[in-house]
């Protein structure tokens, strides 16, 4: 084997230290460099993505926080919206009530009216049907003639005893 020969050792040693010279001051100058500004470009675009990701997670509580408060807010504008209609049905209730109230108490007022003259009218028609059987009833027992203002005095004198 010519690598294992000793003549050839020193080319062999002296090819070894130029290529890996020569892969040295490539690796330095060219790639590392490179490889390097990927990284650096790489950890920038990590960092501005974070950065921005930050930034963004802020904007978004910040935007949930008003969204909750807008919430709260319409919450208690509706719980103060309802109350508030609560409060003017039940006024507007009441006032109802109170009409309707007062058109039955009228109502009722007007049929007692009503049933007190049917009454006077029908105590009236009854006292001088009783009026007119009792002449009729003395003029055919009896041989005179009795006058209505007669027969109207001993009516009532007869109801006085009673009551």
């Amino acid at each position: 084997m010519p690598q294992l020969n000793p003549e050839f050792f020193v080319t062999q040693l002296f090819w070894l230290v130029v290529t890996f010279s020569f892969l040295l001051v490539f690796l330095w100058r060219i790639s590392l460099p490179r490889i390097g500004n990927v990284l650096e470009k790489r950890e920038r675009k990590i960092n501005e993505d974070l950065t921005a990701a930050k930034e963004l997670q802020s904007e978004a509580e910040n935007i949930q926080d008003k969204i909750e408060n807008q919430l709260k807010q319409a919450r208690s504008d509706a719980s103060e919206l309802i109350k508030s209609s609560s409060a003017s049905l039940q006024d507007k209730a009441q006032i109802e009530i109170s009409k309707l109230e007062k058109e039955l108490d009228n109502k009722i007022n007007d049929s007692s009216e009503k049933i007190e003259k049917s009454k006077n009218e029908s105590l009236n028609q009854i006292q001088a049907q009783i009026n007119e059987i009792t002449k009729l009833t003395l003029s055919k027992i009896t041989s005179f003639e009795v006058t209505d203002d007669e027969i109207k005095n001993a009516v009532k004198n007869s109801e006085r005893s009673l009551n």
